[in-house]
């Protein structure tokens, strides 16, 4: 499966910047299945299916964050980033540094997502 031309949502979610600039990018489908891409990566590598209650509030998470928060655009020297996609359309919050006014839900949700991956 190409991930690239997925058609259903899915959740992106990860980080970059720093000395490197390397960036570790998740991406948590809606048919369940999680995937991790490193910059210096050409390909996505399968990290496993997740659980299906799991999954369903984190993307029910996910609808509601960016229902709230439209976009925020923050970067720092080292970001994080949550992204939600379907279809054609994407919607995304970036933030890093301490003294911006980050969305809690954003922080809260990219903790949850996180714990997936640090479960692997």
């Amino acid at each position: 499966m190409n991930i690239d031309t997925y058609k259903k949502s899915q959740i992106i979610f990860g980080s970059g910047g720093g000395f490197t600039n390397l960036v570790n990018e998740y991406r948590l489908l809606e048919n369940k299945k999680l995937y991790h891409k490193r910059s210096t990566d050409s390909t996505f590598t399968e990290l496993g299916k997740q659980n299906t209650d799991t999954v369903r509030v984190l993307f029910g998470k996910t609808k509601a964050l960016f229902e709230d928060t439209t976009t925020f655009h923050k970067p720092g020297n080292i970001y994080y980033f949550i992204k939600f996609r379907k279809e054609s359309h994407s919607q995304e919050i970036i933030w890093g540094g301490s003294k911006e006014n980050t969305p809690i839900k954003a922080k809260e949700l990219y903790k949850e997502l996180m714990n997936l991956v640090n479960l692997k």
